[in-house]
């Protein structure tokens, strides 16, 4: 091979090295570049080694024009490079590398892989600064996470910068040691070695450092824990490119700036697994780890700062920390692990009394707030319960705005309708801490507070179901704040029995009674009362024996205190009759039925409503033991007297009704019972509302006689549309519900929709039904 080809091909690959490396050093085309530029030095070397490895000339030749292409194309894309690099960054030729972070990351981080993600896809290139914003509450992981990326990505950005930036003075001065830094850097990099330089004085370091980050574009900026959006306006403004995050307890104000990434609390697991990291070789037991974790709702700081105090306490383990924060929570929540330096003793109490010292400087509403607020269930307080005032509205706007609280505002229950009130959450750590700051007297005062506040936004009247949104959103209020013999958890109760949730109420019913049986005596009036009612929601609650049981222990005592004919003795020998019925002796029940007749009208008067109540159970027990024909006949004497004295739309003579179509379907006339609930089912959806439960067993048993009647397809097409109205009022798995998703799909199959007609035991809940009827 001639001389001068060897040359050149080994010039070539030389040569288109040189510019690889300065397009390395430029930061672009690396990896391209680099394996075409390794291609080329293997065709040098070939031809630089041509006659030792033997190549035919034409071999050679063919090397010679591929090698020249290959540094014609790499020259070229140099030089596109080299001009765009230099019209978008005029860099000096050998620029400091500066890394400012305040600490290295924590070895444990878990949990924030989608905040990463987020902060990691921050679009590159084009004209601004790229801005982000990190916010939550104090103690969430801000600082952390940006922490993290910085280091993560350091390689990334010729310049790192850490700035506390609580107040505009720390930013300014943050800045100015930037710009100190960037000269020093900058002076140890001269041609001659470090040359000396005089100390800047800070407004020449703070214009320095904002003139260095105005030309360039390969830097990362953190603004730590900043106040308010508009202190970093000043700066932003003059800047071109580059990369800022931001971390803040405030939660608004940032759209104008860039993105914001609002951080939660961690799953379970993650705290978990923070938990256990932290604690090291302890060894904890899982549930009592898990528990930990809950109790400190799953917030980093909090889990790190117990972690850290059980690892470095001799002798502590998780469940002796969690019986010391039952026991002591303001200390615990103060105590961080032995050995910090006062600079790393971030206790949780210490963090969010600056941000409340804040809140207090700008609106001392809000610390009473929270203080009212860590009295309630930590989750979705309806907003006007706190009041309705203005100044109760700015303050909770600037609680939320702290992130102290969090608002959330739900969706309207139907179109058109009016936006729901929106709905307060405070975390329960920050509940935890100010009730620990607060002596006995100042808890009992606030709570005596909130629960005045609690007990005036509670419905009148709870069993109406317009005012079942209400008093479900305020239910877990009423069990953390209210004494379970209070008005107000009575309300709760009586809602929980008309919604459809009887094993809650007897639930309720016992603290209830348990607490008047302590503070007025086992045979209070009161007392008694509430004995009553635990045992009529034990038998709602599916155990109609005890019930029973319970009524026949509690009469005699009743009789004794009381009187025989104390109106409430005779109430509770009227639901005794009831639950006896129920317990599958309806005989007995309408034996107790008619023995309680004649004493209702000696004591009450003939047409008593209780009275007239006892004539129409009579009448109903009467049916259930086998006789309808009598039933019918006591109904159908009943029900002139009970309109006359009750009104013909009264909710008594209405169940009257009911009754009586149920037993003219029974006795064989169907078509009668239909007319019969068509006409029924119209009145109560006016006197009652279209989704009261009443009506909507009127509608059942409307759809039911229709079938019976002999139309299939209208019961199925009946059944369809009232079975969402039963999920969407009563709940899907509420036992009304359940029948009627059973009647669907019996009636689907008479009707020829389904595989196969429904077997004899998928009828025993239309059985139940028909035994059920009218109550």
């Amino acid at each position: 091979m001639p001389t001068g080809s060897v040359q050149r091909v080994a010039g070539d690959a030389l040569g288109a090295q040189s510019c690889v490396v300065r397009l390395w050093r430029a930061g672009r085309a690396r990896r391209i570049l680099l394996v075409l530029a390794v291609v080329l030095l293997a065709v040098g070397l070939a031809g630089f080694l041509a006659d030792a490895l033997g190549l035919p000339d034409d071999v050679l030749a063919l090397l010679d024009q591929r090698a020249s292409v290959i540094s014609m194309v790499i020259g070229l894309v140099g030089l596109i490079v080299q001009v765009r690099s230099s019209r978008r960054s005029p860099e000096p030729p050998s620029s400091p590398r500066v890394v400012g972070l305040p600490r290295p990351p924590a070895r444990r981080f878990v949990g924030r892989e989608r905040a990463l993600r987020q902060l990691t896809a921050a679009p590159e290139g084009g004209a601004g600064v790229v801005s982000q914003a990190i916010c939550g509450l104090g103690g969430i992981g801000k600082s952390e996470l940006a922490l993290q990326y910085a280091h993560a990505h350091r390689d990334d950005y010729e310049l790192i910068w850490w700035i506390t930036a609580e107040n505009p003075g720390q930013v300014r001065s943050g800045l100015a040691d930037l710009g100190r830094a960037l000269a020093a850097a900058t002076a140890c990099r001269g041609q001659n070695g470090p040359a000396p330089m005089p100390p800047l004085a800070d407004q020449d370091a703070h214009a320095y450092a904002l003139a260095w980050l105005a030309g360039r574009g390969d830097w990362l900026l953190v603004f730590d824990n900043v106040e308010d959006p508009y202190e970093l306006d000043p700066y932003l403004g003059r800047l071109e490119r580059g990369h800022v995050l931001i971390t803040s307890r405030r939660a608004i104000g940032w759209e104008a700036i860039g993105s914001l990434i609002s951080l939660p609390v961690l799953s379970a697991r993650e705290a978990m697994a923070l938990l256990a990291g932290r604690i090291g070789s302890a060894g904890p037991d899982v549930a009592h780890l898990h528990s930990l974790a809950d109790e400190l709702g799953f917030l980093p700081l909090a889990l790190v700062q117990a972690g850290g105090y059980i690892a470095s306490t001799p002798g502590m383990s998780v469940a002796e920390y969690r019986r010391l924060l039952a026991a002591a929570p303001g200390r615990m929540h103060a105590a961080s692990p032995a050995g910090e330096s006062d600079d790393d003793r971030r206790a949780i109490a210490k963090v969010w009394q600056v941000t409340r010292d804040d809140l207090a400087a700008r609106d001392p509403l809000t610390v009473d707030l929270l203080r009212l607020l860590a009295c309630f269930a930590p989750d979705d307080l309806p907003t006007n319960v706190l009041g309705e005032s203005v100044d109760v509205a700015e303050a909770v706007a600037l609680l939320a705005s702290y992130s102290m609280i969090t608002l959330t505002r739900p969706e309207p229950a139907r179109p058109g309708e009016a936006p729901e009130q929106p709905l307060v959450s405070m975390h329960r750590l920050v509940q935890a801490v100010i009730r620990a700051e607060l002596d006995g007297a100042q808890r009992r005062l606030l709570r005596e507070r909130a629960a005045r506040l609690l007990d005036a936004a509670l419905p009148a009247d709870p069993e109406r179901i317009a005012s079942w949104p209400r008093c479900a959103q305020l239910l877990p209020h009423i069990r953390t704040l209210l004494a379970p013999d209070s008005a107000g958890t009575a309300k709760a109760i009586q809602y929980l029995v008309a919604s459809g949730d009887p094993r809650t109420a007897h639930a309720w019913q016992l603290d209830r009674h348990a607490a008047l049986h302590t503070t007025r005596g086992p045979d209070h009036p009161d007392t008694l009362a509430a004995r009553h009612d635990l045992a009529r929601y034990r038998g709602k609650a599916g155990d109609a024996v005890a019930a029973r049981d319970e009524l026949a222990a509690l009469l005699p005592v009743q009789e004794r205190v009381q009187g025989p004919g104390h109106p409430q003795v005779l109430a509770t020998r009227h639901a005794l009759t009831l639950w006896m019925g129920k317990a599958g002796d309806p005989a007995a029940a309408r034996a107790g039925a008619a023995a309680l007749l004649p004493i209702r009208e000696r004591v009450l008067g003939a047409e008593h409503s209780d009275t007239l109540t006892t004539r129409h159970d009579l009448a109903y027990w009467t049916g259930q033991a086998g006789d309808p024909r009598s039933a019918r006949d006591q109904l159908l004497a009943l029900l002139p007297v009970s309109e006359r004295v009750l009104g013909p739309e009264h909710p008594h003579v209405l169940g009257s009704r009911h009754v009586l179509a149920v037993l003219l379907g029974v006795l064989g006339d169907a078509v009668a019972a239909r007319e019969q609930f068509a006409a029924l089912a119209r009145i109560r959806e006016r006197v009652q509302g279209p989704e009261h439960p009443v009506t909507l067993n009127a509608r059942h048993e409307l759809a039911r006689w229709a079938g019976e009647a002999g139309d299939a397809n209208s019961a199925r097409n009946q059944f369809a549309a009232l079975l969402p109205v039963r999920e969407r009022v009563q709940g899907p798995d509420h036992p009304d519900t359940l029948v009627a998703r059973d009647a669907l799909a019996y009636w689907e199959r008479q009707a020829g929709l389904g595989d196969s007609p429904l077997t004899e035991t998928e009828r025993v809940p239309f059985r139940q039904w028909r035994r059920r009827a009218g109550r």
